[in-house]
């Protein structure tokens, strides 16, 4: 039995019903299934991509962070005019104004065991700095004789 048939069938009363079905239309289960599914699996594959991403730009602006640091120490060693060596050692130790002579982020650590040495003239003797970041990954800091410019070096 077609549309057309059953509107000759219905009373006047209930013709509006029928043509109301047929202009009703929405979206059956599979369609909604198969949308379902696929935001689901882009889902899955964005939300890892997005944590990398969110942590590679957190750990260089923690890394930024830590170079701005050290540049200061030259700057603070002259002001203060004390001589700081600095090392995996002593880095969590005060200054003559009362603060650490670095401030690392939660989880950062130093490696390595041979000081550089900011001088109270504000020049520094140079070196490199070996970082531990929070997952445990090593990463360099070349600190430049004289101008204590900082660059990282990636492993």
């Amino acid at each position: 039995m077609t549309i057309l048939s059953l509107r000759h069938q219905v009373g006047p009363d209930c013709q509006h019903l029928v043509a109301k079905r047929e202009i009703a239309r929405g979206f059956t289960l599979i369609e909604m299934m198969a949308v379902l599914t696929l935001t689901a699996i882009m889902a899955g594959v964005a939300v890892p991509a997005m944590q990398r991403w969110f942590d590679s730009v957190s750990e260089r602006a923690q890394l930024t962070e830590i170079s701005i640091q050290f540049q200061r120490l030259a700057s603070r060693a002259a002001l203060l005019s004390e001589t700081v060596k600095l090392s995996k050692v002593n880095w969590m130790s005060k200054l003559g104004d009362g603060t650490a002579a670095l401030s690392l982020p939660d989880g950062w650590s130093i490696a390595n065991g041979k000081p550089v040495v900011f001088f109270h003239s504000g020049i520094c003797e140079g070196g490199i700095i070996e970082l531990i970041d929070p997952q445990a990954r090593k990463v360099k800091l070349n600190i430049e004789p004289v101008s204590c410019d900082v660059s990282i070096i990636r492993s």
